[in-house]
């Protein structure tokens, strides 16, 4: 199907904009695109929100933001990381996803405000996401977590730090996680996949912008490390049970259903699906939307079934 022409008329008016100028300095050009205004449709109202930081591995702090329901505790936790290719986004930009998840699912969220590239490229994303998933685990009795009862959430980059906490916590000793939830994910570095070139320019998501992005948070790393293309890990097996939701007309799309089919083969319990007509990143660009409400109730759903069964 065509594009949703209700994300059709947002693509026309950002498409009118001139374009983005790569050429200006890294840091620059992101302090710009952290600028723009966040705004937050209206919230559920059965939800607490705290605000708190957490010590990082090099003693920084690291702001996060909980939610939690009106269940009484101890609560099943998602630690959410937000979207925004690793160089922007923030604790308002994750606030609607955060409140409503806590709102349907029953679980707390705990949505992290990690460090952004080009500042600080990697690792610093993942070792803020990894220090306050394992923050949540070692106080979860004082927080009124249930440490038992942990998954991981996260859109576009935000999902690709989700899954490499997971990969990381599986190779290491850390807590072991209930589900991840990815929504279109970064998976992969292969920027010549049928959807990037399909969806190249002209659907909010570029690949320009995208190759940018990568440039900015991977630095010098070796870019085929599993715990920045998840798609590329030898060994996928013991992963979480995962929900990854894919759009149509996304240049990351291809990859996405890579890595879920990747994890199918490793044997682990995956549900995929490709939302037809929609583009990247459409849960944030219309929160309110009828298809970003299904989409959340079906994150939810997942959460619930996986942190939250009764």
């Amino acid at each position: 199907m065509s594009v949703h022409p209700d994300f059709q008329a947002i693509l026309d008016m950002v498409n009118s904009l001139p374009a983005t100028d790569y050429s200006r300095p890294p840091l620059e050009l992101a302090q710009e695109m952290r600028s723009a205004p966040v705004r937050i449709p209206p919230l559920p109202n059965a939800v607490a929100v705290e605000v708190r930081k957490v010590s990082g591995s090099d003693g920084h702090a690291i702001p996060v933001r909980i939610y939690r329901p009106e269940s009484p505790a101890p609560h099943a936790v998602l630690v959410s990381m937000h979207g925004g290719g690793w160089v922007r986004g923030s604790l308002d930009g994750d606030e609607f996803r955060s409140h409503f998840m806590a709102h349907e699912s029953g679980c707390a969220v705990v949505s992290v405000d990690y460090r952004l590239a080009p500042e600080h490229p990697y690792p610093a994303a993942l070792n803020d996401c990894l220090a306050v998933i394992e923050w949540v685990a070692r106080e979860a009795a004082a927080l009124g977590f249930d440490k038992q009862r942990i998954g991981v959430a996260g859109d576009s980059a935000g999902a690709n730090l989700a899954t490499a906490v997971a990969l990381k916590l599986r190779d290491g000793s850390g807590p072991l996680l209930k589900c991840q939830i990815l929504v279109y994910p970064v998976c992969d570095h292969d920027f010549d996949r049928p959807s990037y070139l399909a969806n190249a320019e002209g659907k909010l998501l570029t690949r320009q912008f995208m190759m940018w992005c990568w440039d900015q948070y991977a630095g010098g790393a070796d870019r085929n490390l599993p715990y920045l293309s998840p798609l590329r890990a030898g060994d996928l097996s013991g992963m979480p049970p995962t929900l990854l939701l894919t759009a149509e007309y996304d240049p990351l799309r291809d990859e996405g259903e890579a890595y879920a089919r990747a994890l199918q083969q490793a044997g682990n319990l995956v549900k995929a699906e490709r939302l037809d007509g929609m583009v990247h990143p459409f849960q944030s660009l219309a929160p309110q939307h009828p298809c970003s409400i299904e989409s959340f109730k079906a994150a939810a759903s997942f959460a619930k079934a996986h942190l939250n069964p009764t």
